[in-house]
């Protein structure tokens, strides 16, 4: 079974080799992640503030052989920091239907690639991430 994850990205943020990235959420099907992001570029706090875009990842649920469409779905990545405190070279496996499968996973992925964090993260399918926006800041004054 695919799925689809939604992520924002802050175009004046980016650079080189890292992506400013806001991950929005997971979703049964495509058309619902492409209109929750023209929601989010068109009126939540930031994303429709500066130079935001989106991009869509299929993600496949592994190990779903009556391809159920679960709640949630257990996913890992592993990532490492740049001189500028960035997460870079991020690297996502497929989407779990349990935790234990998700770490079970996690242990062979730190075994093929270097990276210097890991984490497994637990998503409900359809629940949204960032629903606040964000805020620009330059010292204390907001930009946005």
């Amino acid at each position: 079974m695919i799925i689809y994850f939604l992520i924002l990205t802050d175009n004046e943020l980016s650079y080189d080799d890292y992506s400013e990235d806001f991950p929005i959420g997971f979703f049964e099907t495509k058309k619902q992640a492409e209109e929750t992001a023209q929601y989010y570029l068109k009126n939540i706090k930031g994303f429709c503030d500066f130079n935001c875009t989106y991009h869509i990842l299929k993600k496949e649920i592994a190990d779903n052989p009556n391809n159920i469409l679960p709640d949630t779905i257990w996913i890992v990545q592993g990532w490492n920091i740049n001189k500028n405190f960035d997460e870079t070279n991020i690297i996502e496996s497929p989407c779990f239907l349990t935790e234990t499968r998700a770490k079970s996973e996690m242990n062979l992925m730190k075994n093929k690639y270097h990276r210097e964090e890991w984490v497994v993260n637990k998503w409900k399918i359809g629940e949204l991430e960032w629903q606040e926006g964000f805020v620009r800041m330059i010292g204390d004054t907001p930009l946005n």
